[in-house]
């Protein structure tokens, strides 16, 4: 089932008798950019990012709490604790939040482990949907093969309508109408997506951690080929990489590098009018320059 909605999101040329054929485009480098430690007063190891009333939060996926981010000084930001979720109204444990994102008031976080949304009415927590899920046609199509590979990332298109990723081997996409109190799934379509024209290191796979829709376009990260990306939907409701930003040469800075790099580490994407954010998840990884320093990272890196 494809759901199609208004939202212009594909550029597309027409050449000749080849039909519909994405524009390519050079790959952008962020060049002004700020990286900021991110302080806390417990480990944590953030997971999405988004933004409500101008402010920016995230999750952690050992953590059942919304982190508020802060900018304490002009090199740090602390993540302090903004809303603890009060699992035993899920009648669950652990729920390795692994995204966020905002429909008016109301957080939605994404649960890896149950493969489901939380919706956060001020305290009160849901499941959305109330019964069932998307696993099970998810599945189907292909989609969650791999144990610790679940819904890494979500992002509100508005009509009801959700996009989540799933995060590798294979990575997808899950675009999910509900009903209008988000209790029952209306649509839900699947997407291999796990083809990319991102360079990857030979022990790489293609990922997606991080989902963004700003202004009528998605932003998507690639976490393992260090770019974010445009996510452009053509005219039978499929998504393709489009315009794309490498920030691979800031996170391999000696200042920002871990010590363990076999893999990317972020895990956030927010955008607005003039930057974007990304949250790096470095798993308790110390720095390569600074071995007592264990803290995750925030890149505020300007679009143009």
């Amino acid at each position: 089932m494809i759901f199609l909605n208004k939202m212009v999101i594909a550029v597309c040329c027409l050449i000749g008798n080849l039909g519909l054929v994405f524009a390519s485009t050079d790959m952008v480098r962020l060049d002004d950019f700020k990286v900021y430690a991110v302080n806390s007063t417990q480990p944590i190891e953030p997971s999405g990012l988004t933004f409500k009333d101008n402010q920016l939060f995230t999750v952690c996926d050992d953590s059942n709490a919304i982190f508020e981010l802060d900018f304490s000084d002009e090199d740090t930001v602390n993540a302090a604790v903004y809303l603890k979720l009060d699992v035993t109204q899920l009648s669950a444990l652990a729920l390795d939040l692994e995204g966020i994102t905002t429909v008016g008031n109301d957080f939605f976080v994404a649960s890896e482990s149950h493969h489901k949304l939380i919706r956060l009415d001020g305290s009160d927590l849901s499941w959305v949907p109330a019964i069932g899920g998307v696993y099970a046609e998810a599945y189907k199509a292909g989609l969650f093969q791999l144990y610790n590979a679940g819904i890494e990332a979500a992002v509100y298109l508005g009509n009801h309508t959700f996009l989540l990723s799933a995060e590798r081997e294979p990575r997808g996409l899950i675009e999910v109408q509900f009903n209008e109190s988000f209790t029952e799934i209306v649509k839900q379509s699947n997407q291999l997506f796990d083809d990319s024209s991102h360079e990857l290191a030979s022990d790489r796979k293609p990922d997606l951690t991080g989902l963004f829709y700003y202004d009528g376009v998605i932003y998507a990260l690639h976490r393992n080929a260090y770019v974010i990306h445009e996510l452009l939907k053509d005219e039978h409701g499929i998504y393709h990489e489009g315009q794309s930003w490498s920030y691979e040469h800031i996170v391999k800075h000696p200042d920002n590098a871990y010590q363990d790099m076999q893999f990317g580490h972020a895990e956030g994407l927010a955008v607005d009018a003039d930057n974007f954010y990304l949250i790096i998840d470095n798993n308790f990884d110390p720095k390569l320059k600074a071995p007592n320093d264990r803290r995750p990272l925030l890149i505020i890196a300007k679009r143009k």
